[in-house]
């Protein structure tokens, strides 16, 4: 069990979005399976999608086209297909994790400067955030853009801190996968793994700072 946190620190909290704060894979498995059936490839499985999410559309086509027997000639044509078909329906499935919603309400109601930092496209970040309606918790949105290397890079984290350019604060870094984890590290803030999420390896080996076993507990972790 981890300790609570004083109560008297100013805290800022940065969160990964997909498997974090929204289950977005049912509208990324609908919009890959549309573009393998476009290219005459075999489906893939929600489940198994899973396993090829965060590190961005591009690292997800070429995982995906190798997985099924595909050529790697297919691989940009894959990504560009799946791009535009997730642009245009990336909310029609996804839900919240469990415990988001009522998480995000508590801490805006606290005051807590919130923020979004994902490997996912700005523009759909923004759409996304939009269409669930939550964008309006959010201080500053970091997505994925030209120019910004991807997470575990610390780029995309640095890039929210400048943002907010808030004094004083202790920055967390909320997510469920190594990527996450791992651009806390190299930015030198603390990392909260949520399991549940798209991960790929096992919860030992990621060190993180602080483990949940679902987002409301962050409620309690910050004293809140």
């Amino acid at each position: 069990m981890y300790k609570k946190l004083n109560s008297k620190i100013k805290i800022a909290l940065i969160f990964d979005l997909d498997g974090t704060l929204i289950h977005s894979l049912p509208d990324m498995h609908l919009a890959i399976n549309k573009t393998l059936e476009e290219f005459n490839l075999k489906k893939i499985t929600e489940k198994q999608l899973g396993l090829f999410v965060g590190q961005g559309m591009l690292r997800l086509s070429e995982r995906v086209v190798k997985f099924c027997d595909g050529d790697e000639s297919l691989i940009c044509p894959v990504y560009n297909s799946y791009r535009r078909n997730y642009s245009d329906v990336p909310y029609k499935f996804s839900t919240f994790m469990k415990g988001v919603h009522v998480t995000l309400k508590k801490l805006s109601e606290k005051n807590i400067p919130l923020s979004i930092c994902t490997n996912k496209r700005q523009f759909v970040t923004e759409k996304l955030l939009k269409q669930m309606k939550v964008n309006h918790y959010f201080k500053t949105i970091v997505g994925a853009q030209d120019g910004v290397p991807l997470k575990p890079n610390k780029a995309m984290i640095e890039k929210v801190i400048k943002n907010l350019n808030l004094k004083n604060h202790s920055f967390f870094m909320i997510g469920d996968t190594f990527n996450d984890v791992e651009a806390a590290r190299l930015s030198g803030i603390k990392s909260v793994f949520v399991k549940g999420g798209y991960s790929e390896r096992s919860v030992e080996n990621f060190k993180a700072d602080f483990t949940l076993n679902e987002m409301s507990e962050l409620l309690s972790l910050l004293n809140v």
